[in-house]
């Protein structure tokens, strides 16, 4: 176990220094194995692994002073203080300051990345603004989708560098092709422009930071559209133009949301947003309008990342948590009848770390598909298929033990192999393997989901799971009075089936929004994200699949026991 909370640990601490001439391994396991013993409470495995840690940090001979302080601070607070919370929040300082220290040790050549930057973009400014001079502005036109063709082949170097930097030339950028693409060329503001280019880049070489742009919602873009075309319905065109590069200027801010959920429509309005700013005119107005519109909508759909809340969220542990507690109620009842009181508390003890492991696995998924871009969006897409298939699958099993020959049939099967074992161990086995075996299940449920739930989301919904499902615990006795096991089976088993028909929707969708599939829109349904319903025909025909299958499925079912009774 302690191998693989190594290894999980370095995957997301080490990942940008797997090929570091100087590696920093060995600290960074120290650090996960002080985090072990923290967390089991053995203070003298602690001190072994703190001193280990201190012995393998002063071999490195680390001679940069302003890491070296930092890290010998933690190290002395780690030896000093003994609170556990403030262990682990200086361990995981320490480990940001490591991957820190990682990265001055094995430096990239980044002096001769701005150079390259610098030769690509300088001449073609130069180059533009004698052309502006000659009044040569088609040859000027040309000459800027080069500059904008040299800047997306180097522009990395300056995202990672400075991000304020890195907005305010986009902006530039979008400005200059704004002046350049009016019906009449605004050469002033072009060459003005360029000269604000020349500018940032120069302050850039320098080393000169700029000012920390303030975060954004990727929606501020909508936003600025809809007073876009407000504005030309009002026949305020300047108005218009206003909105329009107020988009351009906080659309560096927000880009990267757009680029990884969606290329092409990222690459779209680069082009477009600038020359409708530039262009736009009585004659083109309506024409643009339109264009605006489409924009807006692909927008929407590119950052409707939060398709799932805390219901959600809850809805599928309590799926899998009210399953499992049936069992281990039911078992419990046994050994109470029994007078096993042994055998009772080992089936509650299987069942709490089973449900612990459960939760741990589910948050690490979650963790997992963070910020991945594209990849990750498509990842889920087809796991969200794989987690419909296996639902309905599980919808089905529910179903079929939603009669009570089934229930009892199921239920004294697992019982009869635990008691003739002859160990209460085998409760215990039997109460984790119930739990474990739905935490597994909700895993791959949640894999479907990640990434377009929020962290406090999914963490909201599985609190308030778990506290619906203690509460059913503890009134277990009174509930069952109302609705008996079997018919719980059959509420779940329809909570399942409308789980898989969201999940559906919105993976389909996912497909869409990267373009792997067609988006062909049926104008007369709703659009209902809430329940996984999208009003294209690639959305809509998979759910009628869904729906028509497990219609035959229950009408077989219902068939089969109204023949057999």
């Amino acid at each position: 176990m302690k191998r693989f909370l190594i290894i999980f640990s370095l995957l997301f601490l080490t990942s940008t220094a797997v090929f570091a001439e100087t590696s920093l391994s060995s600290l960074f396991i120290g650090i996960t194995d002080m985090k072990s013993s923290i967390n089991d409470n053995d203070e003298s495995k602690y001190k072994q692994y703190l001193q280990t840690f201190e012995q393998d940090y002063k071999a490195l001979n680390n001679q940069d002073n302003t890491t070296n302080k930092s890290i010998t601070a933690d190290i002395h607070t780690l030896k000093t203080n003994s609170k556990k919370d403030t262990r682990i929040k200086t361990l995981d300082h320490l480990s940001h300051e490591l991957i820190h220290l990682e990265k001055i040790l094995n430096p990239v050549d980044k002096n001769a990345k701005r150079k390259k930057l610098t030769n690509a973009i300088t001449p073609l400014i130069e180059q533009m603004q004698s052309q502006i001079k000659a009044q040569d502005y088609d040859a000027a036109l040309n000459t800027n989708k080069t500059l904008n063709a040299a800047w997306t082949a180097n522009e990395k170097v300056v995202r990672e560098d400075d991000i304020g930097r890195y907005g305010q030339i986009e902006t530039e950028l979008m400005m200059i092709r704004i002046a350049l693409s009016k019906e009449k060329v605004d050469a002033t503001n072009a060459s003005l422009h360029l000269d604000k280019l020349q500018a940032e880049l120069n302050q850039y070489i320098q080393g000169k930071q700029a000012k920390a742009t303030k975060k954004q919602d990727a929606s501020i873009l909508s936003t600025h559209i809809e007073k876009a075309v407000e504005a030309i319905d009002n026949d305020n065109l300047e108005q218009a133009k206003s909105s329009l590069t107020s988009f351009i200027s906080v659309w560096p801010n927000v880009e990267g949301e757009i680029r990884n959920s969606n290329a092409s429509l990222y690459t779209q309005i680069e082009t477009d947003i600038p020359k409708f700013a530039g262009s736009l005119n009585q004659d083109n107005k309506t024409h643009i309008k339109k264009q605006l519109l489409d924009l807006n909508k692909d927008i929407k759909q590119a950052i409707s990342k939060t398709n799932y809340n805390f219901i959600d969220a809850a809805l599928i542990m309590l799926r899998e948590g009210v399953e499992a507690l049936l069992i281990i109620m039911a078992l419990i009842s046994v050994t109470k009848k029994a007078r096993q009181k042994k055998a009772t508390r080992w089936i509650i003890v299987g069942g709490i770390i089973g449900l612990l492991l459960s939760v741990l696995l589910a948050l690490s998924f979650n963790f997992f598909f963070k910020n991945v871009g594209e990849g990750r969006e498509l990842l889920e897409a087809y796991i969200g298929i794989f987690a419909v298939i296996f639902m309905a699958i599980i919808g089905v099993w529910l179903h079929s033990k939603s009669s009570v020959q089934n229930w009892n049939k199921f239920i004294n099967k697992n019982i009869s192999e635990a008691i003739s074992s002859g160990s209460i161990f085998t409760f215990a086995l039997l109460s984790f393997l119930s739990v474990f075996r739905e935490g597994a299940e909700t895993i791959i449920f949640y894999a479907g989901i990640a990434g377009k739930i929020s962290t406090v989301q999914l963490v909201a919904g599985i609190i308030i799971a778990i506290i619906i499902l203690i509460v059913f615990a503890l009134s277990f006795n009174t509930i069952t009075k109302y609705i008996p096991i079997h018919k719980l089976f059959l509420i779940m088993s329809i909570l399942i089936f409308f789980l898989a028909f969201k999940i559906l929707g919105v993976s389909v969708h996912t497909f869409q929004v990267l373009n792997k599939i067609k988006n062909t829109t049926i104008n007369y349904l709703p659009d209902i994200p809430s329940i996984g319903f999208y009003p294209t025909f690639e959305t809509v025909i998979p759910q009628l699949i869904l729906i028509i299958g497990v219609s035959i499925y229950l009408f077989s079912h219902y068939r089969q026991q109204s023949t057999s009774i």
